[in-house]
C-alpha cells in the first residue's frame, strides 16, 4: 500500500523503535561518528521523529528541541518526560524556532520525505547560529537505483511511504544556495555491526547482496561566521 510521508509514519510510530531496522541502526551508528567530536550547547533535531537524538543530545548535556510533523511520532517521543515541552508538530520548511539559537541542526533519515529541500536549507540556515553545524543523513540514491524503497511492515501490511529522489548534488546545492559551506562528506554501507539483525529478520542473505551499497549518505555544513 502507497502512503503519503505523514500517513505512514502515523501507522509506523508505536512500533518504529521495536521494530528490527537495520538502516535505522546504521544510521545511529554512523552518524553517531560524525558527530562525535561536536558538543552543541543547543540542538535542533528537524523531523525529531521519537526523539532518539534529542536525548542523545540531552543526556550529553545540550539544551535540545525538536519538531516534526507527524503528532504520532511526537507522542512517542513524549513518553521521554525529559523531552516535554521541547518538541512541537511543525513542517520543516517553517520550524518554530528563532534565528541564529542552535549551534548544531540535525535531520535524520528524513530529508526525501521534504518537497521543497530549498526552503528546508533555508531554514536550517536562519535557525542556526554563525559557526553552527548542519548534519542530514539520508538513503543513498544508489540504495534507491538498487530498488530499495522506503518502507515498513505493519501486521502483515507492506506499506510504501512516498518520497522524493534527489541526488547527493541535488542536497549539496540546496545547502550552497542557502549560504552553508559543506565540511564533510561519507557514504555508509552495512558492516558486521549491523548483521545480526538482518540475522533475526531471517535475512542473513539479503545481507550479503546489500552490504557493498551504499545505503546512507551523511553531509555537514557549517553556516560562516
Amino acid at each position: 500500500m502507497y502512503v503519503s510521508a505523514i500517513e505512514g509514519h502515523r501507522l509506523w510510530a508505536s512500533v518504529y523503535d521495536s521494530s528490527l531496522n537495520p538502516l535505522l541502526a546504521l544510521e545511529r551508528r554512523a552518524m553517531g561518528d560524525v558527530l562525535k567530536g561536536i558538543q552543541p550547547s543547543t540542538m535542533i533535531d528537524v523531523a525529531c521523529g521519537t526523539g532518539h537524538w534529542l536525548l542523545h543530545f540531552q543526556d550529553a548535556g545540550s539544551d535540545v528541541f525538536g519538531c516534526d510533523a507527524c503528532k504520532e511520532m511526537l507522542n512517542e517521543a513524549t513518553k521521554i518526560s525529559s523531552l516535554r515541552g521541547r518538541i512541537a508538530l511543525a513542517d520543516a520548511e517553517d520550524i518554530p524556532f528563532r534565528d541564529s539559537i542552535a549551534d548544531l541542526i540535525l535531520c535524520s533519515v528524513s530529508l526525501g520525505y521534504f518537497r521543497n529541500i530549498g526552503g528546508v536549507f533555508r531554514e536550517f540556515a536562519r535557525a542556526s547560529k554563525a559557526g553552527g553545524f548542519i548534519a542530514v543523513s539520508d538513503l543513498h540514491p544508489d540504495a534507491l537505483l538498487s530498488g530499495w524503497t522506503r518502507s515498513f511492515k505493519l501486521g502483515g501490511q507492506r506499506y510504501d511511504i512516498e518520497h522524493h529522489r534527489r541526488t547527493v548534488q541535488e542536497v549539496n546545492r540546496a545547502a550552497a544556495d542557502a549560504g552553508l559551506s559543506p565540511k564533510f562528506h561519507r557514504e555508509a554501507c552495512f558492516t558486521t555491526s549491523e548483521f545480526s539483525l538482518f540475522q533475526r529478520a531471517g535475512k542473513q542473505d539479503l545481507f550479503r547482496t546489500v552490504k557493498s551499497i551504499p545505503a546512507l549518505f551523511i553531509c555537514l555544513w557549517e553556516k560562516p561566521c
